[in-house]
């Protein structure tokens, strides 16, 4: 199929309710901006991350190319406060990793005492992080079942990686036992090298890109194991709908030795976009259209944003336990993605 999509027949005459097909909706039509275009509000998360810098090239791109929308990408402190300002109406969409997103939605940890008073959506797919823990070859540390007794950095304290990490660990045995580091990325190649830490983590982008702080490690460390998860570990681990996780081959994900293995599970830590039930369809619809045409531009801005080209990437990995918004519904019944 052709990625050029035919423009939406009712968005270029927006202005007015009706259009939208929705009764009383006047003042959703004003915070949307009105007359004529919709101002959609998206933050990410802190202007120096590739999150942000994604929304930008969003943001460039269909506010020269739609004739309808007007996307206004805002930084932030981080995806959760990006998800408040949502809440609160101060955004209409925003990003977050679905484990994170499981919690809003079912009312668990920081949000049982404090809920979300709207219901979020998923849009798409905007990229995930997989996440492996390395040990030295002579620690004797070969599976996620060793970890007992251990010093482990299963990623920084309040980052999605560490919260993502740790439900896997969850399903394995000893895990719990283990001695909980709190260092930053880029002490854990010191860390594992100088023996302060036994474990510390490998992550990648997509599985493509690999962050300059694991190349160092491998770098300064020349035994590197990456940990072991063994079969019932990820068994466990695939009936728990709140993670993902992927088996990724090693040919792919140089680095850390693998032995005898070609292939190894890996964490992922997805990250989705989200709005609010109560933003019309439209202009959810209209951005992805938007998007979908123009992604090789979309690509010029980020490499990572080179990703959302296949269709299969941007409507995968959503949560089959969150609704998925009817805009961004539309717009993969149209291109044939599944979801």
């Amino acid at each position: 199929m052709s990625r050029r999509l035919s423009r939406r027949r009712a968005v270029a005459g927006i202005g007015a309710a009706a259009t939208f097909g929705l009764a009383g909706c006047t003042s959703r039509l004003n915070e949307l901006g009105g007359g004529g275009t919709n101002n959609l509000r998206m933050a990410t998360s802190t202007s120096d991350t590739s999150a942000y810098q994604m929304s930008q090239g969003i943001a460039a791109v269909v506010n020269e190319k739609s004739d309808s929308i007007n996307l206004d990408a805002r930084p932030s402190d981080g995806a959760k406060q990006s998800m408040r300002l949502m809440d609160k109406g101060e955004l209409d969409m925003a990003y977050t990793d679905t484990l994170n997103a499981h919690k809003i939605v079912n009312e668990e940890g920081e949000y049982a005492d404090d809920p979300f008073d709207s219901e979020i959506q998923q849009v798409f797919h905007y990229y995930d992080i997989q996440g492996g823990l390395v040990s030295r070859k002579s620690s004797g540390i070969e599976t996620v079942n060793d970890l007992a007794g251990r010093a482990v950095s299963p990623n920084p304290v309040g980052t999605a990686m560490r919260d993502v990490m740790m439900t896997h660990l969850s399903h394995a045995e000893g895990a719990d036992k283990m001695d909980q580091l709190a260092l930053g990325y880029g002490e854990e190649a010191s860390a594992l090298k100088q023996g302060r830490a036994d474990v510390v983590t490998d992550i990648r982008i997509n599985a493509q890109l690999t962050p300059s702080y694991v190349q160092e490690q491998y770098s300064i460390v020349d035994d590197a194991w990456l940990l072991h998860w063994p079969d019932d570990v990820v068994e466990s681990i695939k009936g728990d709908d709140r993670v993902n996780g992927s088996y990724y081959p090693a040919s792919e994900m140089e680095g850390p030795e693998y032995g005898d293995r070609s292939e190894e599970w890996w964490t992922d830590t997805v990250y989705v976009v989200f709005t609010k039930a109560s933003v019309p369809a439209d202009p959810i619809y209209e951005l992805l259209s938007t998007m979908w045409e123009n992604m090789e531009e979309l690509a010029e801005y980020h490499a990572l944003a080179g990703a959302w080209a296949d269709k299969s990437f941007l409507s995968g990995k959503l949560n089959p336990n969150i609704p998925l918004h009817d805009g961004a519904k539309k717009f993969f019944d149209e291109i044939g993605a599944s979801y």
